[in-house]
Parts: C-alpha cells; sequence; structure tokens
C-alpha cells in the first residue's frame, strides 16, 4: 500500500472582512473566493491523504473547505491571535493538519524546561506557532507519527526605533541598520532554537517509539544547508561519542535518531536538481520539505517504506500574472510513501 502527504502554506487564509498584520491586508470577496477556489483545486491536483498546512487564520473555513474534499479529520493545536486594540486583524496564524484517515491523538509540541537550560534564548521563550504532534491511523495497517510545523521566518525581529526627529539623516541610517542586524540574528536564534526544540521532541518519540514511521511536514523558512536544518535533521556524520570512535554497528543505532530529507531519497533517476519552493525578488529558495525517519529510509535493511515519488506543485510561481494572495507565495511539496507490509 502508499500514502500520499504533502505540505501547503496557504499564504494568509484569513476571511474577510478579516484582516492579516495591518489593516490594509485583506481579500476582497471576489479575491477571496478565487482564492478558496485555487486552494480547492491545488489539493486535488496533489492528491494526498495527508496535508500540513502554514498561514491558517480562519482555521474552521479551512475545517469545512478540506471536508469537501474527502478530508474528514482536521486538527490545530491553538487558536489564531487578533490584534488587542482591533479585533479583525490578525496578527498570529497557526498551524493545522487535515488527513482522510482517522487522526487517533493531537497534541501540541511543548518546550520542555530542560531544553531551555541549554540554550541562549529568553526564559519566557516559545514556539512563533506551536507545531502539531498527529498520530493517524492507516486503515487496517498501523500508526503513523506526524508533526507539522512552521519556523520562525527570516524577516529581522526590528523592535520599534524611537529616533530624534532632529537626528541628522546619517544618524538615523546608521540607527536603523544595526537594529536589522540585531534583528536578523534575533530571527535566526528563534529559527534556530524552534529547529532544536522540535528536534528534541522527535527524536524522544523516536526513542519510545521505534518502529512507528515519523513524517515531519513543515515550511521551515531555511535553506537545506543552513544551521536550522541541521538542527533538526543532525544529517551531519556522527564519528565519536565521548571521544571514541563510532564502529558500523553502533552508527546503524544512529541512523535510527536522524531525518531524512524525502527529495533525498526518492528515486531521481534523470538528476533532476531541487526546485525552489519560494521566491523573493526573483530568487529561489527551498523552505519547505517533507522529512522522514529511518523506518521510511529505503536505505535501511530493516525499513517499513519508501519513499517512492517527491513532487513540486510550482506552475503558478512562474508561469502564471496571478499575485500571490490569491493563491500562494509557496510551492505545495508531496512525497509518496511506500509500505513493504503492513506496518507494524
Amino acid at each position: 500500500m502508499q500514502i500520499r502527504c504533502g505540505t501547503f502554506n496557504l499564504y494568509q487564509f484569513a476571511e474577510p472582512p478579516f484582516k492579516w498584520y495591518e489593516p490594509g491586508n485583506k481579500y476582497s470577496d471576489a479575491e477571496w473566493l478565487m482564492k478558496k477556489e485555487w486552494i480547492k483545486e491545488q489539493i486535488l491536483k496533489m492528491k494526498c491523504d495527508v496535508i500540513g498546512f502554514q498561514e491558517v487564520f480562519s482555521s474552521a473555513i479551512l475545517k469545512s473547505l478540506v471536508e469537501e474534499l474527502g478530508f474528514i479529520h482536521f486538527e490545530t493545536v491553538e487558536t489564531p491571535v487578533t490584534d488587542i486594540d482591533n479585533p479583525l486583524v490578525f496578527i498570529k496564524p497557526v498551524v493545522a493538519i487535515a488527513s482522510k484517515y482517522p487522526i487517533i491523538s493531537v497534541n501540541p509540541v511543548k518546550v520542555p524546561d530542560s531544553i531551555m537550560e541549554e540554550i541562549p534564548v529568553n526564559a519566557d521563550f516559545k514556539f512563533s506557532r506551536i507545531p502539531i504532534k498527529a498520530t493517524i491511523h492507516i486503515d487496517g495497517s498501523g500508526d503513523i507519527i506526524f508533526y507539522v510545523s512552521h519556523l520562525k521566518s527570516k524577516n529581522p525581529a526590528v523592535r520599534d526605533l524611537h529616533l530624534n526627529p532632529d537626528d541628522a539623516l546619517d544618524n538615523k541610517i546608521l540607527a536603523t541598520l544595526r537594529a536589522r542586524s540585531i534583528g536578523h540574528v534575533i530571527s535566526l536564534l528563534q529559527r534556530g532554537a524552534e529547529a532544536a526544540v522540535l528536534y528534541h521532541e522527535i527524536s524522544e518519540t523516536l526513542h519510545t517509539h521505534k518502529e512507528v514511521p515519523v513524517i515531519l511536514l513543515g515550511d521551515l523558512n531555511d535553506d537545506e544547508h543552513s544551521i536550522p536544518i541541521e538542527a533538526l535533521t543532525n544529517r551531519e556524520r556522527l564519528l565519536k561519542i565521548n571521544g571514541k570512535p563510532i564502529d558500523d554497528d553502533e552508527q546503524k543505532i544512529v541512523y535510527n535518531y536522524k531525518l531524512y530529507d524525502a527529495f533525498d531519497l526518492a528515486p531521481n533517476q534523470s538528476g533532476q536538481k531541487r526546485l525552489p519552493t519560494h521566491y523573493y525578488k526573483k530568487l529561489g529558495n527551498v523552505f519547505d520539505y517533507i522529512f522522514v525517519s529511518n523506518v521510511l529510509n529505503g536505505k535501511n535493511e530493516q525499513h517499513l517504506g519508501r519513499v517512492s515519488a517527491y513532487k513540486v506543485l510550482d506552475h503558478h510561481l512562474k508561469c502564471d500574472d496571478i499575485e500571490n494572495k490569491t493563491q500562494s507565495d509557496h510551492a505545495q511539496v508531496v512525497a509518496t510513501i511506500e509500505f513493504k507490509e503492513n506496518i507494524k
């Protein structure tokens, strides 16, 4: 048997009259209808059984939309936040998961006190968007544990500057650039800490549920060779423990605690280069990922399944003149998982 799973950043899914972040960011009724219809069409093209969504503000509307397409199981783990001074302006979205198979448990990923003592962030650290952990039962076969995540963006976290209007322009520019420099580092620290905390949670699941497949669906807002992605996947080879080299048999244990990129595992006989999933000023980046645990790694002799296909739906990013707000500024990523036999 096989299942298809995907990740879909919806781009500010906020039903009018709601706005996002600023009072001027809103959809007309016609734009909203166009956006919903495009999302439906895109989901049908994805042909998925499970989808993780990002940038969800109007979660009840999304729930109804996906139910029409056969995704009768839908969950979030937090509520979108609106501006305290303007309840029609959303300031914090959530992630969501939709499935054609039963979701038998769902939980927010929590930040453990133990790990926060080791990461140089504020004591009140929290996820910018709380990830979802969901166990989904595949009919007559078994369970798969899914995570859905949306890590902090690369936008610099610049605090409001109180510049003296009488200062020289040169001084104002200098203060602004310094603040932006610090803001980039603050965003990187937040995103990196989120990745480390998420790995801590996922690795605990890998430790306690060794034969249960784990799949992460996410907009991770960083490229594949970045520090946050390394913190999340532990891709780098572990050579020593406490100064002692690790032999080949011991490496097999190490592999069980890594996450593997579906793009790397999928057959690619044509040698196709990785497609960007997001563009900024015409520069392509890979921000959207599907990662799987070692039991879905075909190179693992004891694998239960493997990634048999990987697809990026990016036509809307480069082949039409329709603005992002009525579609999405991200490509959708889909992976097909083919199982050897019934999941244990």
